[in-house]
């Protein structure tokens, strides 16, 4: 036990900067078939309805391994869990440049959402246990970067490769090159995490079983919660190199820049308030109050905005789009953050597998009803509006659902 104790007090953020480079390497390769789908698409006579069951496809597996995921890295060494999903991963990404059929394809992006489902159980079993709860903002913020980062290069990076070298190049070096991550990963991750209560004393070995989990309103609040944000989010990842494109004209190497943009203005915001709701809370504020007053308010400041991407002007539609992702991020920064001090460490990878299994069911949702909104109208007004209205109804699910003060105090304490 000593052992995990010297990993936890020497090394955590050493623990937090690779969890950050996994997540930018995890959202880069979810993202890039959005980004290539400009080019692929025509290129292999894929109409917007089989495109978005391909955008989809991800999620289903993705989705379903969740609540599987969240069990393994709650019962079963963590570094070997995040290493096994990291490498299968990568090969399917790394496979992709080497298919031409939907049929191909479609595998691949299943077997992509097997490999990527460890991520989130994984590293929030780890901060629970290494980061105490005045500090958690900021390191699942900076997870949460990683999430923006990905998108960002992926966009950025992703979007002028296609444009020069073709889409099959982009899928060969993204799966390859990301191999390196695992060297540190096995050389600095914990055998065995150690787990701090909620009130940094005793550890506790015992935790809340599913039975426990599944009573608690609460966790129902966040998996509501989450998949009215997801619905968004999955909107902005899988489809916004096309609206671009196709709707507002740019060309790809308009979109390696416009395209990155959003994702960057969430990752300032998602930074700032992860270290604003640190500073509340050690000043005495409620954990829970505080963090979940962050996801309502930023959920519905996305919902206002969103409409402002339907603007005839151009300049003003993508102003409004990157002032909806600045909301965004301000819900983004403490969402994990929450799930932990609820779960507290024991439960930590459960209740976020569980949420992010029902969270992700709009990932499935989002990209094929935005696919058909598409076909059905040619153009994305209406799918905007449904992004918007999902993020209300996310809002109102943190905020009923979620209590305050005496369950996260049960929730920490294992019971």
């Amino acid at each position: 036990m000593e052992a995990s104790i010297r990993v936890r007090e020497r090394h955590p953020w050493r623990l937090v900067l690779l969890l950050v480079a996994a997540m930018i390497v995890s959202f880069f390769d979810r993202g890039n078939l959005a980004v290539a789908a400009p080019v692929l698409a025509p290129q292999l006579g894929l109409p917007p309805w089989d495109l978005g069951l391909l955008l989809s496809a991800f999620f289903w597996t993705y989705a379903v391994s969740q609540i599987a995921a969240g069990w393994l890295v709650d019962r079963v060494e963590v570094r070997w869990v995040y290493a096994g999903g990291f490498l299968l991963w990568s090969l399917a990404t790394l496979s992709t440049a080497a298919v031409g059929t939907f049929a191909g394809l479609l595998s691949m992006r299943l077997l992509l959402g097997l490999g990527e489902s460890v991520t989130y159980p994984a590293s929030s079993r780890i901060l629970a246990a290494v980061i105490p709860e005045e500090r958690r903002g900021l390191a699942n913020s900076l997870v949460d970067l990683g999430a923006r980062l990905g998108p960002a290069l992926g966009t950025m990076c992703g979007a002028l490769l296609v444009a020069r070298f073709g889409w099959r190049t982009l899928f060969a070096i993204t799966g390859g090159v990301a191999l390196v991550w695992l060297i540190p990963w096995l050389a600095w991750a914990p055998r065995k995490l150690s787990a701090r209560s909620a009130e940094g004393g005793a550890q506790s070995p015992v935790g809340p079983n599913w039975s426990q989990l599944l009573r608690r309103r609460s966790v129902w609040g966040s998996c509501g919660g989450l998949c009215g944000a997801n619905y968004a989010w999955y909107f902005l990842l899988s489809w916004l190199p096309s609206y671009l494109v196709r709707e507002r004209h740019f060309t790809l190497n308009s979109v390696a820049l416009w395209g990155a943009m959003p994702y960057l203005f969430m990752a300032v915001s998602s930074i700032s308030c992860g270290i604003l709701a640190d500073r509340w809370i050690s000043r005495g504020a409620s954990a829970v109050r505080v963090r979940r007053g962050f996801l309502v308010t930023g959920l519905i400041m996305t919902a206002v905005l969103l409409p402002s991407t339907l603007l005839p002007r151009i300049e003003y539609a993508v102003a409004g789009l990157f002032m909806a992702c600045l909301a965004f991020g301000v819900y983004a920064s403490n969402l994990f953050s929450l799930t932990q001090t609820l779960a507290g460490p024991e439960a930590a990878g459960r209740w976020t597998g569980l949420q992010n299994a029902c969270g992700n069911l709009a990932g499935i949702v989002s990209p094929v009803v935005t696919g058909w909104i598409v076909t059905r109208t040619g153009q994305f007004q209406f799918a905007f509006v449904a992004a918007g209205i999902a993020c209300l109804l996310g809002a109102a699910s943190f905020g009923f659902l979620i209590r305050v003060p005496h369950e996260s105090r049960r929730s920490a304490a294992g019971g």
